[in-house]
């Protein structure tokens, strides 16, 4: 037993280790965006393509398993300083210093694992600029609302060419779509090849219900290297947020221009599913800014929606709504903090500035 407790206390000192080297590189370094381009590209990239590479050979998501695992660890952990407390208070001076030394040698390491594998992006340059031959600018009010009638006009040709239930809301099959997104990034990364990378498909997740309370359609995890999705979620998003969590795999980790990515893939290919379901987010993030900057124009181009369009927007909205509670606001504020803390100043509003890019692309 005391030969268990020394490798495990070892163990944990490692995995702590690991995570206090990488905090101290990361103070160190971090405002050094050249070295954090060439931390992201050489370390997280390549961590990430070879652990995509296997936990790609199973049915179900890596990310699921390690976070199930982590919940059961923690319940252990819980369950281990409760015993002690309650059947052995005297030892607690002694047990308790090693029990809290697992669970901040544990919190350590996945702190610097996010950071090594993933967060030192948010230090580099944006994925998008003058050197992509395409980068966010400022745009102007007429070109927003061009783009924006642009997205609306296609929004309603492409409504009319996806399944539809009885209420006449977007029914098209979703985990069929998952094996239809190999030759997704073909055609965009000919224009980007920076965004070139091995195939790699996306994960349905189990705990979708419990994301959705949470707020989140998907995640990258860069432990596994995974893109998730959330199925539970209104279908009519989630071929375009399978291609959002593609580009996070491929390296673009700002959140709007992982948005831009998502739309510019899947408006690259002929499936009109993809093409519908991007067309859609597009009009969204248009015409919640041109709602702020021209709102005749705005009552104009939404006055011209079709009823399927105005479905599948109304049951997003509903869905989410649903959802709205003090459990998700504080996921969403956590979240954010954490985006901040790691240099991406924008935190959960970054989501809707994909705009720019848009107008500037498809002008």
């Amino acid at each position: 037993m005391k030969s268990e407790k020394k490798t495990l206390t070892v163990l944990f000192l490692i995995l702590g280790g690991f995570g206090a080297a990488t905090a101290l590189f990361y103070a160190v370094l971090n405002q050094k965006p050249a070295i954090m381009q060439s931390w992201f590209w050489q370390i997280g990239m390549r961590w990430g393509r070879a652990m995509s590479g296997f936990w790609g050979m199973f049915p179900f998501s890596g990310a699921e398993l390690c976070w199930t695992l982590a919940i059961l660890g923690l319940l252990v952990w819980m369950w281990k300083v409760v015993r002690v407390l309650i059947l052995r208070p005297s030892g607690w001076q002694k047990k308790g210093a090693l029990y809290l030394l697992y669970l901040g040698c544990f919190g350590i390491f996945v702190w610097g694992g996010y950071t090594a594998f993933w967060a030192v992006g948010y230090r580099s340059a944006p994925f998008y600029s003058e050197q992509t031959g395409l980068s966010s600018q400022p745009v102007s009010v007429e070109d927003l609302t061009a783009v924006t009638a642009l997205f609306a006009k296609q929004a309603n040709e492409y409504s009319v060419l996806v399944t539809r239930n009885e209420n006449g809301v977007f029914d098209e099959p979703l985990l069929p779509l998952f094996s239809q997104t190999d030759t997704l990034y073909d055609n965009l990364q000919q224009e980007f090849p920076a965004l070139q990378a091995p195939v790699r498909r996306a994960k349905p997740m189990l705990y979708g219900g419990i994301m959705s309370r949470l707020g989140f359609t998907g995640f990258y995890f860069p432990f596994t290297g995974e893109a998730n999705v959330n199925i539970h979620s209104p279908a009519c998003m989630v071929p375009v947020t399978i291609a959002h969590e593609l580009a996070h795999q491929r390296g673009v980790v700002f959140e709007d221009e992982a948005n831009f990515t998502a739309i510019a893939a899947c408006l690259s290919q002929p499936n009109p599913v993809f093409r519908y379901s991007a067309y859609l987010m597009g009009y969204i993030h248009l015409s919640n800014a041109l709602l702020t900057a021209d709102q005749t124009a705005w009552q104009e181009i939404s006055s011209s929606l079709n009823p399927q369009v105005v479905a599948d927007l109304e049951q997003n909205n509903a869905f989410w709504a649903k959802y709205e509670s003090p459990v998700s606001s504080a996921a969403e504020g956590v979240y954010e903090g954490f985006l901040q803390s790691h240099g991406e100043e924008r935190g959960m509003s970054s989501y809707g500035a994909c705009v720019n890019l848009l107008v500037e692309y498809y002008s």
